[in-house]
């Protein structure tokens, strides 16, 4: 490109604002009693304690509790943590120093009016000690929605207290080396796309989508998320990325900060964002009415799942499908492919499938790279030429039904449409989003292809896709051994060897992919009940399109293999997609910007994706030349209670120690 640029790649974790900010930036909650305020003298109901002891001082209660929480966990499937285990302890004693009678509850029960607390009682709660983040989590577990005004005002006060134990947020450092003369600073993120990067597209020659296949319709009701994710407050909204991106666009030029991100395009968390896509559709015809919905209206259809559980507390009806009913996604076809990863890591227990799809639609290895190649570097209407979508297979295109067929036939049923997982049902041939100006009509990232090649670039273009096909080749052949953090196998063992997957630990599963064998968590001393994971494999993307070929969904619905092998092929082109975006972004921003100065550009993104981008520029010319520990700092692997600050070395606490680039 002929410039002189710095490229800083910040893998992240995908960690939590509030977890960051705790004391020494430790991120593993520290637990302890808190008092809880029982001035209204509720109690809890007797009948329901796990354990109850006399004879015991406070500080005695306090500990024989902990141990009974402790024990409780062990015995429980509900829980990965047993150090942390929580709970309610209520203490009983005619003084201060005097011993007395204790009582312990679950975390999950509530107090009530019907069962007063004795006179002097006292109610201790095990659990974060760090109050601000306590009362935070608490609120995310009971499905409230947190406003980001409210949350990114306590992570600015919890970040001047780290401030004064010495260590200083990377939105800070980052913000004052923008504020250098001296260079150009870019960012690029792991973030959405901002909707003026592309346009509305109306394709007036393909009808709406048609209903869902038979298939589709006979597969079974959404299942329960799995009992571990019950206590996760994580519900999507309080990443520390998010609040990075969100201050950095705050407070810099448009041009400075830009997502890339294909993969939420038109689907974005912020609602501002929402609307400007919305926005994008302001003079086209609005969009009919969903094909399945009219057909369930005419035929009066109930609701599969009853009332009570579709208006109070289900998943899938939290504030984010609420959000996505007032606010629905604009279809893209990045959002068509963006579910498989919501699938496979997030939301398992969320039916859907594109096996029909691969089986009748693409059909073979080779069209499924003619489409994606296409679809990514040339033209939607030429990847849409590469496969299979007329009027007799685009129902197999669906990835879910909003109609529930029973097994043995009967009435239809409804089925909750899961909008804020999966955005869009069905291929958007005839409205999508595409790359502002671009005609014929280009996806996004087609779209900065388009533009890198017209600015004589052609030369990185054909390297980043034919490193884009090796990539996503590479993963395919053998996903289990590619995937390092273990997320495919983990979502292979859940599918396919549900019997196992109940029965383990599978909290790390980057740890569960490396072992030969796993102890039972019902049998954990006997070796005879362990399970051997050393001979399960996934199938390569060859051997899959085999299997795809024998599967007719006109006469059946897919097995939960089928399944999850197809969600695995198409991640795995989304996954590397992303990889590409922030290539492109990287070469676009370096030639937006003037060449007067130098340019420092600072990729914020998962580490999966920072590794891959890195290694993709070291074989351009990038080089470490001159810096210390061959310009790493940090470590890959880290353990929760490892703070997580870094010393960072002269040349990045001021970017233009980086200039001039060593020969």
């Amino acid at each position: 490109l002929g410039r002189e640029v710095a490229l800083i790649c910040c893998g992240e974790a995908h960690e939590d604002a509030i977890d960051l900010t705790r004391r020494g930036c430790v991120i593993e909650a520290e637990a302890g009693w808190v008092d809880v305020d029982c001035a209204d003298g509720h109690g809890f109901d007797p009948e329901e304690k796990i354990a109850e002891q006399g004879g015991l001082t406070l500080q005695g209660a306090k500990s024989w509790a902990e141990r009974v929480l402790q024990k409780a966990a062990e015995d429980s499937d509900d829980s990965d943590d047993d150090d942390n285990a929580e709970g309610f302890l209520v203490f009983e004693a005619s003084g201060p120093k005097a011993k007395g009678r204790a009582r312990v509850f679950s975390s999950e029960l509530e107090r009530s009016a019907k069962f007063p607390l004795e006179p002097g009682a006292i109610i201790l709660e095990r659990g974060d000690l760090d109050d601000e983040a306590r009362e935070f989590n608490k609120r995310r577990l009971r499905g409230d929605r947190v406003p980001q005004e409210e949350h990114d005002a306590l992570i600015g006060r919890r970040k001047l207290d780290r401030l004064a134990e010495g260590v200083e947020f990377l939105d800070d450092w980052l913000l004052r080396q923008v504020g250098f003369e001296e260079v150009h600073t870019r960012v690029i993120l792991e973030s959405p796309i901002h909707p003026d990067e592309v346009e509305f597209h109306i394709d007036s020659s393909v009808g709406p989508a048609p209903p869902a296949h038979t298939c589709l319709r006979h597969i079974e009701l959404d299942s329960d998320a799995d009992s571990e994710d019950d206590d996760d407050p994580d519900d999507g909204t309080g990443a520390y990325a998010d609040y990075f991106h969100r201050r950095l666009s705050a407070h810099l030029p448009r041009e400075c900060v830009r997502g890339v991100d294909p993969r939420d395009l038109g689907d974005a968390g912020d609602d501002e964002m929402r609307g400007a896509f919305q926005a994008l559709q302001q003079g086209h015809p609005p969009l009919p009415e969903d094909a399945e919905v009219v057909e369930l209206q005419l035929l009066n259809a109930a609701f599969a799942v009853p009332d009570i559980e579709r208006d109070q507390g289900t998943e899938d009806t939290s504030w984010k499908e609420h959000r996505a009913e007032k606010i629905p996604p604009v279809p893209s076809w990045e959002g068509y492919f963006s579910a498989a990863a919501e699938l496979l890591y997030y939301s398992p227990q969320v039916k859907a499938d594109y096996a029909p799809f691969l089986a009748r639609c693409v059909g073979s290895r080779k069209a499924a790279w003619n489409f994606f190649e296409a679809l990514y570097f040339r033209t939607i209407p030429e990847a849409i030429a590469a496969i299979n979508l007329g009027t007799e297979t685009r129902p197999f295109a669906q990835t879910r039904s909003l109609a529930y067929q029973p097994p043995g036939g009967g009435p239809l049923f409804r089925r909750l449409a899961v909008q804020s997982k999966i955005p869009v049902r069905a291929p958007p041939l005839e409205r999508c989003l595409k790359a502002r100006g671009s005609n014929p009509p280009r996806t996004w990232i087609s779209g900065i292809a388009d533009r890198l090649q017209k600015a004589g670039c052609s030369e990185l273009v054909i390297a980043v896709q034919k490193w884009f096909r090796e990539s996503v080749e590479y993963l395919l052949t053998d996903p289990k051994e590619a995937d390092e953090e273990g997320d495919y196998f983990a979502a292979w063992l859940r599918a396919c060897h549900r019997e196992i997957w109940d029965d383990i630990d599978r909290s790390d599963p980057a740890e569960l992919r490396r072992k030969e064998w796993v102890a039972s968590q019902a049998h954990p001393k006997n070796k005879k009940k362990r399970h051997q994971l050393r001979d399960i494999t996934i199938p390569g993307i060859t051997e899959a399109f085999n299997e795809f070929s024998k599967f007719d969904p006109a006469k059946r619905t897919s097995t939960m293999r089928e399944r999850v092998l197809a969600k695995i092929i198409v991640d795995a082109f989304q996954l590397r997609l992303v990889d590409i975006s922030m290539v492109f972004a990287i070469a676009d921003a370096v030639l937006a910007s003037p060449s007067d100065k130098p340019v420092v550009i600072l990729l914020y993104a998962g580490e999966d994706h920072t590794k891959s981008v890195a290694d993709f520029w070291r074989k351009r010319g990038f080089a470490s030349s001159g810096l210390p520990g061959k310009g790493q700092i940090g470590k890959n692997d880290w353990e929760d209670e490892d703070p997580r600050g870094l010393d960072f070395p002269a040349y990045l606490r001021d970017v233009r120690n980086l200039f001039p680039v060593p020969k």
